[in-house]
């Protein structure tokens, strides 16, 4: 009952994992290529989710579903390196604003030139016409089952589950 599945039969989900780690890998490896090493994925969440004016961890936090904590380590992690600045917040004392630096702002420029060589790169291995269909198609989807009421607030009731 339990046989191995050819590739063309994978399931749904099992097709998204694996081309996650395509896409991830290839972006690695083309920032790799410019000089970014030892990036996480949490590293381009948080980059990915900055604001020209400024945005405090918990505001990332909230837009990305991780916790606080997480994001304000890869935000000093990002600091360290001299991607990010903290700088205080002119209404809540209590927070800080975190904004690029001019070297976050070349990392960003890198980092869409990565996904610009990932689409000419897949767009090479299936056509153009392909993975417009399939960006346009995963839209739809996410766009639909976003709204739904059983996923819950936090948007995490799919993340959680093991498919």
């Amino acid at each position: 009952m339990n046989e191995h599945r050819e590739e063309s039969e994978l399931f749904l989900s099992r097709l998204f994992a694996k081309s996650y780690r395509v896409i991830k890998a290839l972006n690695s490896h083309y920032l790799a290529e410019m000089g970014y090493h030892d990036f996480k994925i949490g590293h381009i969440m948080v980059m990915m989710n900055l604001r020209e004016e400024g945005i405090t961890a918990a505001e990332i936090s909230k837009k990305v579903h991780v916790s606080k904590q997480a994001i304000s380590k890869l935000v000093h992690e990002l600091a360290e390196k001299g991607f990010l600045m903290n700088l205080k917040h002119p209404e809540d004392l209590r927070a800080t604003l975190i904004q690029t630096t001019l070297a976050g702002e070349q990392f960003l420029a890198a980092l869409n030139d990565c996904r610009l060589k990932v689409d000419q790169e897949l767009s090479q291995v299936i056509g153009t016409e392909k993975l417009d269909q399939i960006r346009s198609a995963m839209e739809s989807m996410l766009l639909h089952y976003e709204s739904k009421a059983y996923l819950d607030s936090e948007g995490e009731s799919f993340a959680n589950s093991k498919l």
